[in-house]
């Protein structure tokens, strides 16, 4: 089954059928956006006509910077992407609706930013604390570092040991893992709760607005963001399942799934790639929806 179509082959001809694409380096980048030669951005719809966006990063061959952040107060994507003067950012881990919270780890520069354990309605939930351990062992994205300064991506349980002979430079956990296998029951975002109810936190089976990573097998880093219900007339959404299997689709080993729904925003640099360019929010509400922590890619 194809999962998604190119908008950009959509453009050539209105007459032309889609040939069904099963890689990100068989799409055309969209010339909206500052493509570079270790970053490209492409614009498609998935099956059921969704808007997706996608930023595409060779992480080993690049001498642009990429890092989590995690804000002390607050703040929208496309903020943080502007004072940065970020090419591309998105939205990162979860967090509480009622204080801003982080409900994830995030570790930027070897130094952890965010802390779950601290988050006193998390760690309060009656309802939760069977599951606890678990989600402060939910999946991660590594950027890891050798002796010699080369970068390697990763996806693991936060508690995993770092592999040997590298460290964490940055760390942004969400979940569920969605490559090689989707773990929405092992990570507790579905589970069965003592008085025997089912929950589904994310609305795993749901279609939604989802933000994701993946990472190919040649260390090409994906971002991808699909819009839903209220971010854009024409989207509904997707579902986990349809997320994992768009970005295998797409050229994907590993990937994780971050926080999603109304949080789901995208900012990217409009093209030509100068100084004069500016940053659009390519997806998310409208007013933007403040965030705790995501991920940017700097100069």
């Amino acid at each position: 089954m194809t999962i998604f179509v190119s908008l950009s082959q959509a453009a050539t001809s209105q007459n032309i059928e889609n040939e069904r694409i099963r890689e990100w380096h068989l799409m055309k980048p969209s010339p909206n956006f500052c493509n570079l030669d270790d970053l490209s951005f492409y614009r498609f719809k998935t099956q059921n006509g969704s808007e997706a966006f996608l930023a595409v990063f060779d992480l080993r061959n690049s001498k642009r910077h990429l890092a989590p952040f995690c804000n002390d107060t607050n703040s929208t994507v496309i903020d943080v992407a502007q004072k940065s003067d970020a090419l591309v950012a998105c939205n990162g881990g979860y967090f509480n609706l009622s204080d801003g919270v982080s409900a994830s780890f995030v570790t930027v520069e070897g130094k952890q930013s965010c802390n779950p354990r601290t988050n006193k309605a998390l760690v309060g939930n009656a309802k939760l604390a069977p599951f606890l351990e678990t989600i402060f062992n939910r999946s991660e994205l590594r950027i890891l570092n050798d002796s010699h300064g080369r970068l390697r991506a990763v996806i693991c349980p936060h508690n995993d040991p770092v592999q040997k002979g590298y460290s964490i430079q940055h760390a942004l956990q969400a979940g569920p893992r969605l490559l090689p296998h989707a773990r929405a029951e092992e990570e507790a975002f579905i589970r069965k709760e003592d008085d025997g109810k089912m929950v589904d936190s994310i609305g795993c089976r749901k279609t939604a607005a989802r933000t994701a990573i993946g990472i190919t097998p040649d260390q090409h880093l994906l971002m991808i963001c699909v819009a839903g219900k209220g971010q854009n007339e024409f989207s509904s959404g997707i579902t986990i399942n349809e997320l994992a299997a768009l970005l295998k689709e797409l050229g994907c080993r590993e990937a994780i799934n971050l926080d999603g729904g109304t949080s789901t925003s995208m900012a990217i640099k409009e093209g030509p790639c100068t100084a004069i360019a500016g940053l659009r929010q390519v997806c998310g509400r409208d007013p933007a929806k403040l965030v705790k922590s995501g991920l940017l890619i700097v100069p």
